[in-house]
This record gives C-alpha cells, structure tokens and sequence, in this order.
C-alpha cells in the first residue's frame, strides 16, 4: 500500500510538472475557452489574363502545378476565366457532368477573350478542377485557360505577351490556316498514309494542307475508330467542297485533293468536346505556297 500512494503521487507530480505547476498569471486555468477559432480554408485561383508555366497536355487531365509568371516572359498557359462547381465529397470526375458543365463555361470564356472559337486557332484549352487536397480545404474554383500549340495534334508550345484578341474576325495572328504534315508510309502519289505532326505554317511558305473549318460531331456515345473516319470524312469533305467553292460532286472529280482531320479524342469527347479540324490534303510532291480557297475547278497552284 505504501509503495502504491508512493507511485501515485508521483505520477501526480509529474502531471502537475507538465502543467507548469501553477496557473500562470493573467489566465484562469482552462484551456478549452478563450482560443480564436482557426480560419477557413480558402482557394484564390490566378485571376482572367494572368499567365502561368508549367507541364500541360490538351483534354488530359492533370495534377501537374502550375505557377505565375509575367506574360512577358516565356509561359505555357494564359488563364481566360474560371467558376464554381458545386459541393460534394470529391472533385468532379472528368466525364462527369458538373465537368462538362463546367468546360462548356471555359468554352465561352474562350470565345470571348480570343474574340473568336479557339477551335479556328493554333490553341487548345486548359481545363483544371480543383485537386484533392485543394477540394479537402475548401477550394471549389475550376480554371479555364489556353495555351498555344506548336502543332494541329496540340504538342504545347511556349510563348509570350498575350493571347486576348488573338482570333479577332476570323483572321488573327493566331488563326490556323496552311499546314505542312509529316509522317509515315508515304505512297506513290505523294500522300502520307501515318501523321505525326501538323504544322501550322505561312500560307506562302510550302505547305501540303489547308485548314477548311471545323465540324461537331452529334452527341451520343463515343463511336467506334471505323464510325469516327466515315462521320469525319463525310463532314470534312462536305466542308472542303464549300472552301474551294465546289460541289461534292465536282469535288469528287478531281483527284489531286484528299480530306484530312484531326481531334475527336475519348477524353475529348468525354468532357463534351466533339469537334473535328478538317483540312484538304494535297499530294507532298506537289506542295502549294498559296490559299487555295475558292479555288473552284481550276488547277493547283
């Protein structure tokens, strides 16, 4: 018994050592009251027109930071709005509705900060929910931006100054006009049977390709790859005649321009984007240095 209130009121002295052995002046002893509540947690996404660096990847998505910069230096997005998603346990997944609600929001925002459908340009969007942890601390803010492309497969491309206004009436800076392909599997004629990159370049420059419009596809489940050439090719052909101010028919008479898309990707489609560029396609023994709109039924240039 005595070795027994001996250790008790050790344990007690050690408690009271912990505590400070006293009440320290200017307190009343209770440490549940009297503590200023911790504040809430908060997001601030970068503001419309600032600029950001870091790793980007078009309809992908991605955790990969992104931090500010001045437009003037080199930078791989520029931010063109930005909104709200409603509350739940975790963000938004990326086919999920409240994403494409949320993107077809960017889409607008887009539109009206190049002054024109970024779809028309050598552009792709940046579409950024909230990640994990930003959700677990509150954050509920999307980010719309825009970044440059160095190609028609959207490979991101560093740039600087801004992108505002870059697709003012149709023909911007930025708009996408004549390309040159590379790839694979080059038949006798001159065509490329695999792409591997689409690159915009001047219209008086050699070029193979030009762009004629792009066409959305009708909503629904994601086609099979066969369905997705033959609802393509039949719209993109359409569009070329029109560009060269041809009927389908005549278009079918002449042998020296094929039809060329890119785009209508499952992650794009998944997040509602169902848009296709059409370009014509002439033979790369042949390249042009010219627009061939409303060539009509004359020869190549």
């Amino acid at each position: 018994m005595r070795r027994g209130r001996r250790v008790t009121v050790a344990i007690l002295c050690v408690a009271g050592a912990l505590a400070g052995c006293g009440t320290p002046a200017g307190t009343d002893g209770d440490l549940t009251n009297g503590w200023p509540a911790l504040p809430a947690a908060s997001y601030s996404p970068p503001a419309q027109g600032s600029c950001l660096q870091g790793a980007v990847a078009a309809f992908e998505p991605s955790a990969s930071p992104l931090r500010a910069v001045d437009c003037a230096e080199p930078h791989a997005v520029e931010v063109v709005g930005g909104g709200t998603v409603p509350d739940a346990p975790a963000p938004p997944a990326w086919d999920s509705d409240p994403s494409r609600a949320a993107y077809a929001e960017c889409d607008k925002a887009a539109t009206a900060y190049l002054g024109g459908d970024w779809r028309t340009g050598r552009l792709f969007p940046v579409f950024r929910m909230p990640a994990a942890a930003t959700w677990q601390a509150g954050g509920r803010r999307y980010l719309c931006g825009i970044a440059e492309a160095s190609d028609d497969l959207f490979a991101p491309q560093e740039r600087t100054g801004s992108v505002k206004g870059g697709l003012s009436g149709g023909t911007g800076p930025l708009a996408l006009a004549c390309v040159q392909l590379s790839g694979g599997n080059l038949d006798a004629k001159g065509f490329y049977g695999t792409v591997d990159a689409v690159k915009p370049v001047a219209c008086d420059a050699p070029h193979d390709t030009e762009f004629v419009g792009a066409w959305t596809a009708p909503a629904g489940g994601y086609p099979s790859q066969q369905k997705l050439k033959e609802l393509a090719g039949d719209a993109c052909y359409l569009k070329i005649a029109q560009f060269l101010g041809l009927s389908q028919t005549q278009l079918f008479q002449r042998a020296d321009i094929y039809t060329f898309w890119t785009g209508l990707t499952a992650n794009q489609w998944a997040l509602g984007d169902r848009t296709a560029h059409c370009f014509l396609n002439v033979s790369s023994k042949t390249p042009l240095r010219v627009s061939v709109r409303n060539l009509g039924t004359k020869r190549l240039p």
